[in-house]
């Protein structure tokens, strides 16, 4: 993956915390193998994937410093603040499995299912030796997801899924620790002719508060609120 346009040449600053572009980047480079087993039938179906993955010359966000102080390019970063720069920081090893599973109910219900493990480890090598052994950033370990499909007539279907994520770290060092999180989304559709169909769908159901970043200064940031979004699908 060659870095892109913003990795190169655009800094940001998220409160106190600068973030540095880097012209001299390197592509990152992926490696990767895979195996699994899958079975399906009338009435359910399973699967298992086990997968290890190498990502050599991993872009990542380097802490160069924390404020109050001055670095060359950057200028002064307040007290409470990191600098930090976009470097090619050695390799990112993961190595996880994957399964799911479907299964059919009477009444016109399904019932399905998935859940992922990962284990994904730094090795900075020379490059950035500080984070040999520490997890990437906005990496959890354990991710599912649980959903509900309910054909209640031949016109009404109604659906609910909710997806969970185990806590994670904001940053580099593993210093800021974002919490886990249960998010649900609901869908209802109505078919008004074989061609036309409307839809309703609720992101975020229960309106969870979902941190995603947190600054030097505990500045928390959070993902999207309750959704509400309102369709109409044609096919012909």
């Amino acid at each position: 993956r060659p870095a892109t346009l913003n990795e190169l040449h655009r800094p940001f600053r998220v409160g106190n915390d600068l973030t540095e572009a880097n012209a001299a980047l390197v592509p990152e480079t992926l490696q990767g193998v895979e195996a699994g087993l899958a079975y399906e039938g009338p009435i359910a179906a399973f699967g298992a994937t086990l997968f290890w993955n190498r990502i050599e010359d991993a872009i990542v966000n380097v802490t160069i410093g924390e404020g109050p102080g001055t670095f060359p390019r950057a200028g002064f970063v307040p007290a409470g603040g990191v600098l930090r720069q976009r470097q090619n920081a050695g390799t990112i090893e993961a190595t996880g499995i994957e399964l799911t599973a479907r299964r059919s109910l009477p009444g016109g219900l399904s019932l399905d299912g998935a859940v992922s493990v990962t284990d994904a480890r730094m090795d900075g090598g020379s490059a950035a030796p500080q984070l040999t052994g520490l997890r990437p950033a906005q990496a959890p370990i354990w991710s599912a997801t649980a959903g509900l499909d309910w054909r209640a007539t031949e016109r009404l279907t109604l659906a609910a899924q909710a997806r969970y994520e185990s806590k994670r770290f904001e940053d580099d060092l593993n210093s800021r620790v974002l919490g886990a999180a249960v998010v649900v989304d609901a869908r209802a559709e109505w078919r008004m002719t074989p061609a036309a169909m409307v839809w309703v769908a609720a992101d975020n159901l229960f309106d969870k508060a979902v941190e995603v970043s947190e600054t030097g200064t505990g500045v928390e940031g959070y993902a999207p609120p309750r959704t509400l979004r309102l369709g109409v699908r044609w096919t012909y």
